[in-house]
């Protein structure tokens, strides 16, 4: 007889005595188990701790902001141990971004759900199907996806002249750029304008690019802000290198210091490379949180280069341009003296005689050179024609009186055709300028036409040079 009620419910025999053959009750039971059995197997699981952080985090935010957010479903629970959360992420863009925005946010939910939690490791393994890492990972606002950087190749660290002054900042270069490091991975560069900041990073960016970096990332504060409009800050969390000009120039926005701020500290917290550059002389301050933030970075400064410093810079970049520095070697100290402490001024320099060189085609002399750099220190004053005729003579290594003298030597009659020339810009008559040089009015003015012919001639700016260096010289 079947007693139990709760059979006798399910089979409609409540309240009834039914006798059955011993066989047939033992089939029944056999039935009843499976019966059983089916019930529970489609008994849903419990909800992984991943998946109630997940489902908390999207019902504390805006409903419109969860549908921007399906992508966190991709996540898998993985495991929960010794107080970690282990998930696994569909994709390592996926897991820098959870990384970036989210990650505080989902470990106090899981500390409330579960007080033994105490950090959450997200892993990404690599997935050959690229077409779905994509769909999971965020989207970026713009299709673009982070490069590296674009370095010029004439900012390297052995062109880099440091000397005494500057031997620890090219040296802390050289060492973040040698390899990927969990630790001292952080450097901060300080100086004025135009002491070679953006130099430093470039040979950085190029060096970390050659050695070990896939992603090596140089952003000035300009593209920085340009992004951020864009919507693509993240693509900085893919960096293996992360290189930002111009750092003060952010000061100027509290928002974009804490976007940055946030990038900077997460690429530190994964063993990520990063090299700010920074002028101390802004008038602009950073905020409190991002200034503590810096004081964590290795800090080396760039100090005005001296004069011994700034002769072989210059003496490398003429090198570099293929001018003649064993001609103008004697040059370099006057460029020095007159241009400052700015490295870019010295190299700026080296580029404007090497543009004379390259697009007039003429050859740079100590006379060009001293003819650009000496021009303040000429007192505005009229030569005389003797003044005018002795520095001819002495620029030609002639006699003056052989200068002046009825000689047509070839060598003789180029220096007297200049000093010709030149008493005539003065303003004198040509017959006071023949009667000088015991020379009638026609072969005056053929001696001006003859120079005015050279100036205008192939190498006539070199020649020009030539002639304003006699000119300054009769002037002292």
């Amino acid at each position: 007889m079947i007693k139990n009620k709760e059979v006798q419910e399910k089979l409609g025999f409540k309240g009834k005595a039914v006798y059955v053959p011993l066989v047939m009750y033992i089939k029944f039971l056999d039935i009843l188990s499976v019966f059983v059995n089916v019930n529970i197997s489609t008994a849903e699981p419990a909800p992984s701790l991943w998946e109630q952080c997940l489902s908390a985090f999207l019902q504390s935010i805006k409903p419109e902001e969860a549908r921007n957010l399906k992508w966190l479903s991709a996540m898998k629970h993985i495991s929960t141990e010794s107080g970690i959360l282990t998930i696994e992420a569909p994709s390592e863009f996926a897991k820098e971004w959870l990384l970036g925005h989210f990650y505080e946010s989902f470990l106090d939910i899981a500390k409330s759900i579960d007080p033994d939690v105490k950090e959450i490791v997200i892993i990404a393994p690599e997935i050959k199907e690229k077409s779905k890492v994509i769909a999971l990972a965020p989207e970026l606002k713009s299709p673009e996806r982070l490069k590296s950087g674009s370095f010029y190749k004439k900012y390297r660290m052995d062109n880099f002249i440091a000397e005494t002054s500057n031997e620890f900042v090219l040296e802390s270069a050289k060492f973040i750029a040698a390899m990927p490091r969990n630790q001292e991975n952080f450097l901060i560069i300080k100086g004025a304008s135009g002491l070679g900041k953006t130099h430093l990073l470039h040979a950085i960016g190029r060096e970390a690019s050659a050695n070990w970096a896939k992603k090596a990332v140089l952003w000035d504060s300009d593209r920085f802000f340009k992004e951020k409009d864009r919507g693509n800050l993240a693509m900085l969390f893919q960096a293996d290198i992360l290189l930002i000009d111009n750092l003060q120039n952010l000061y100027t926005s509290k928002s974009s210091q804490t976007e940055l701020l946030k990038i900077l500290k997460e690429l530190k917290k994964i063993g990520r490379s990063m090299v700010v550059a920074i002028n101390p002389k802004s008038k602009i301050s950073p905020t409190d949180e991002f200034s503590d933030f810096l004081k964590i970075g290795i800090k080396c400064e760039l100090k005005s280069p001296d004069l011994r410093t700034r002769i072989a810079i210059l003496r490398q970049k003429a090198k570099e341009k293929e001018l003649p520095t064993d001609v103008l070697e004697d040059c370099w100290k006057l460029i020095a003296g007159k241009l400052g402490e700015s490295v870019c001024s010295l190299e700026g320099a080296v580029n404007d005689l090497a543009a004379r060189q390259a697009l007039l085609k003429c050859k740079i002399t100590p006379q060009i050179i001293r003819s650009i750099y000496e021009e303040k220190n000429i007192k505005n004053t009229t030569p005389s024609m003797k003044s005018i005729a002795t520095a001819a003579a002495l620029a030609f290594n002639i006699p003056l009186d052989t200068l002046c003298g009825k000689s047509r030597m070839a060598k003789v009659n180029k220096p007297r055709q200049i000093a010709i020339y030149l008493c005539k810009q003065t303003g004198l008559s040509l017959s006071e300028i023949g009667k000088f040089f015991n020379r009638d009015v026609s072969s005056i003015a053929n001696a001006i036409q003859t120079v005015k012919n050279k100036i205008a001639g192939k190498d006539g700016y070199s020649f020009e040079f030539e002639i304003n260096d006699i000119l300054n010289a009769a002037r002292h």
